[in-house]
């Protein structure tokens, strides 16, 4: 029998704030040597090229009829790659300033615009690197001799050159071609307070070079994004004559919606009977899932119990808010019902403490006009919440692009980061620190999908094909698809075979297997998303039905049930367990419910196939690109049990602090943990398992400068570290922070329980979440007593003209032990009872 499901255990926080300095540090190797006088001089030559193109540039301008003086674009070869800091390049008295980073096998390239006349700060760094009357010496090392002025810079510099278009196209895919009129992304550097002006300004030049803008802007520190239609050749010339280009990125079509619309077996009479047997909570503070798709018609007799018309809308309102395609109203019915087949066949009562909420953001007929995707979802999320601010919404979205393999952030998925993080992006031109109100939201993303007629191909088809945009969105959760339908009827299909195994990943989803090392695993968590077949071993059959989830049809006179599946459901499963988690905890913080739909994952025999007896960094590191944390369980992230008891922190932290000009690493909260020490210690060598996920949202900073130290996509970063069975406090608190060591100290400090966790310190640690098992003896976790939240870069800290250094942010911490249930033992009770102790001395404390 089933353990009682109780709520988790949710209180401030045994907690301390701490002043902190990182014990890590980060050392770059030594820039190559080279012969001095003839590199120093090439590069002088390759400068003094481009100052004589200045002339000519200069004369087109005044040609057309466009700003003169307005600078130049530079691009730097940087080899070998990665060697240098692109702050490096930041001259902010010379006014120069980073446009962006790209990488190669071998080397960078950074693009630099050099405002008119200060291109002799790169001349005078180089005259310096070549005059020996300039050498400097180390005093940390006087047996060394003098080394060249700037040769950490200029000994990586390959080459310089005028950038051309080639240099300012920053995304993945073929440039376009010369001629044909394509949709393309400008960023823009900010040049004027009021970002309206920037767009404006770049409208009026683009007129003269036959470069359509579309409407509207998405904007992020230093940046405009604006969309074109324009002929490479057209772009090309206004890179060369205008100032104000930073990037150029491709605009995605969006991904098809691949459906299959089967004869349904259930009919009005079973519908008619499930609402005889279901309950919905009565309207006031509950949650609503917003799907921003095709519409939903809400007058199937299955949603209009949970959305009203007046909550159906259109990004357009001219395009109306029923479903004209048929996705949106199918979806609707996964993120209210889950799978339909379930409560059809069954009899029992169900309770549903959600309601519905749908922006149609696809017109009825052709494409939307938008070539800003993010534009679109920011604007669809205005109209969601006017009038409706204090709602608690969960946001769902299914539409998908083809994205970046290497997992690189895009307007989309960096604007879904900002609305995610909940305040407006800063404005470099009128920075208010830390101002403005902060309204998180959480966003529930398709992974994308794989198409059907690839399947033939699994899994190595999933393996290669990377998750859609924006679904490599820092902070929202991404969903892929996994799935346990695999019986096929041998009688009616004698020659179809399930593709997937049960418990296996689904042959719809996409993965992240290809993305750079350093972008987040995706997706976050998989959900049911159904299976296909290989009939008579050579052709794909999406579904039959046994395959397939059961949900709402948007032609509901005719057929009100249809079939769906592949990540779309997927995606709407999960919005639906968010929903359910809000409407159980309704003082969770969006950072909270992403967390706890992770930590509640677990991953199926299947997933774990293909591991080792003792899997490697690197076959762990597969397993979250494939299936990011597992499969959603709904009564691991809902509830808690006697011997599954979960502890909820939510907290605020200053990750940095001013120190005169300067910023630095702010606080540290040390966390005590009310665990029931003797009932552990009683346990004696039972195993037991500790699961801790901490949980935050991130600003982005999406421009393609580097993604490094001042250029850091994360405004602010956190990371965990438990206190060591064998540790007493004094240790762990000198292992995590610098400044509880002595000054001189060489001592080495390491997690004494290091092999014990899953993951490690080193593979947990990518995004804005990061999860992670500890396994020992039940003696051993009643002494780690302990958990550490500390800080470390983002842009907030190294970004010092961006004044965010004094920014709050805020993360929940999640912690459950667990037992097996051949243990009779209640860890519930005594944490409970240990919070409530605590939080009643709080309150009775005088003049609190």
């Amino acid at each position: 029998m089933p353990d009682q499901s109780f709520d988790h255990i949710f209180a401030p926080g045994f907690v301390t704030s701490s002043d902190f300095k990182s014990p890590l540090q980060v050392v770059k190797g030594p820039a190559p040597p080279r012969p001095r006088q003839a590199h120093g001089s090439s590069l002088l030559d390759q400068v003094a090229i481009i100052q004589g193109q200045i002339a000519a540039l200069e004369a087109a301008r005044l040609a057309l009829g466009v700003p003169q003086r307005a600078g130049i674009a530079v691009a730097i070869e940087i080899k070998p790659k990665g060697i240098l800091d692109y702050k490096t390049f930041e001259w902010r008295r010379d006014g120069i300033e980073v446009l962006s980073v790209t990488e190669s096998d071998e080397s960078d390239l950074v693009v630099i615009h050099v405002p008119d006349g200060k291109l002799s700060a790169l001349q005078s760094r180089i005259l310096d690197y070549l005059n020996p009357a300039r050498d400097v010496h180390n005093p940390k090392k006087p047996y060394e001799a003098p080394k060249p002025k700037n040769s950490a810079l200029i000994n990586v510099i390959e080459s310089i050159r005028r950038a051309a278009f080639i240099e300012f196209w920053t995304d993945d895919s073929p440039l376009p071609e010369m001629e044909e009129p394509t949709w393309m992304q400008v960023w823009l550097r900010q040049t004027d307070a009021n970002p309206a002006e920037t767009r404006a300004r770049f409208v009026a030049i683009c007129n003269r070079f036959e470069i359509d803008v579309a409407e509207g802007y998405v904007r992020f520190p230093g940046r405009v994004v604006v969309a074109i239609t324009a002929t490479r050749a057209a772009i090309e010339n206004a890179v060369e004559l205008l100032d104000m280009i930073a990037e150029v990125r491709r605009v995605s079509p969006t991904a098809e919606f691949f459906l299959r619309t089967l004869t349904p077996r259930e009919q009005n009479e079973w519908i008619e009977n499930l609402l005889e047997r279901t309950t919905y909570t009565a309207e006031g503070d509950v949650p609503y899932v917003t799907l921003f798709d095709t519409g939903v018609n809400y007058g199937h007799p299955l949603i209009g119990p949970v959305l009203h018309a007046g909550d159906a809308k259109a990004y357009d309102a001219a395009w109306l808010g029923t479903d004209h395609e048929g996705h949106g109203t199918e979806m609707a019915g996964v993120a209210v019902y889950g799978d339909l087949t379930t409560h059809l066949a069954s009899s029992d009562p169900i309770e549903i403490s959600h309601r519905l909420e749908s922006i149609k953001i696809l017109p009825p007929q052709g494409v939307i006009p938008k070539a800003l995707w993010g534009y679109v979802v920011e604007q669809s999320t205005a109209i969601a919440e006017e009038g409706t601010e204090d709602r608690a919404r969960v946001f769902a979205m299914m539409t998908t692009a083809s994205a970046s393999p290497t997992g690189a952030p895009s307007e989309w998925s960096a604007t879904i980061d900002q609305l995610a993080f909940g305040r407006e992006p800063i404005n470099l031109h009128a920075v208010v620190p830390d101002g403005g109100v902060r309204k998180q939201r959480l966003f529930v993303l398709s992974a994308g999908n794989v198409q059907w007629n690839e399947w033939l191909h699994y899994p190595n088809v999933n393996l290669e094909s990377p998750v859609q945009d924006p679904g490599q969105s820092w902070n929202a959760l991404t969903v892929g698809a996994a799935t346990h339908l695999v019986h096929v009827d041998g009688a009616q299909y004698p020659s179809y075979a399930p593709i997937a195994a049960h418990g296996g990943l689904s042959p719809a989803t996409t993965t992240s297997r290809l993305w750079n090392r350093g972008w987040p695993f995706k997706p976050d968590v998989v959900a049911e998303g159904g299976n296909g077949c290989i009939d008579s071993g050579t052709m794909v059959s999406v579904g039959p039905e046994s395959l397939r989830l059961t949900t709402t049809n948007k032609d509901f006179i005719q057929r009100p049930l249809t079939e769906t599946g592949d990540t779309s459901a997927a995606a709407a499963h999960a919005a639906r367990l968010c929903a359910a988690l809000k409407a159980r905890y309704s003082d969770y913080w969006p950072e909270t419910i992403r967390g706890l739909v992770i930590h509640g994952a677990v991953y199926t025999p299947r997933m774990l196939d293909g591991l080792s007896a003792t899997p490697s960094k690197e076959e762990k590191e597969t397993l979250l690109r494939t299936c990011g944390y597992g499969l959603i369980n709904e009564d691991r992230s809902i509830g808690s049990t006697t011997r599954r008891p979960t502890y909820v922190v939510q907290k605020e932290i200053t990750p940095y602090r001013r120190d005169g000009s300067s910023v630095k690493l702010g606080n540290l909260d040390l966390h005590e943990l009310p665990w029931p020490s003797d009932e552990l210690a009683a346990l004696r060598e039972a195993m037991v398992e500790m699961k801790v996920t901490l949980s935050y949202f991130v600003e982005p900073n999406p421009s393609s400068r580097g993604w490094q130290s001042k250029f850091r996509y994360q405004s602010f970063a956190l990371r965990f570290a438990v206190k060591g069975a064998s540790e007493d406090v004094e240790r762990f608190s000198k292992r995590v922070n610098q400044l509880e060591r002595e000054e001189e100290s060489k001592e080495k400090f390491g997690d004494p329980d290091s092999a014990d966790w899953v993951l490690g310190a080193q593979l947990r640690v990518r995004g804005s979440v990061h999860s992670d098992v500890w396994r020992g003896t039940a003696a051993k976790l009643a002494a780690k007593s302990q958990i550490a939240v500390l800080p470390v870069g983002g842009w907030w800290k190294d970004w010092a003209e961006a004044h965010q250094g004094e920014c709050h942010g805020r993360y929940s911490l999640i912690v459950s032990l667990e037992v097996a249930e051949t243990v009779d033992i209640d860890l519930y009770t005594p944490i409970a009872n240990a919070v409530q102790v605590a939080v009643r001395n709080v309150v009775e404390v005088p003049g609190t």
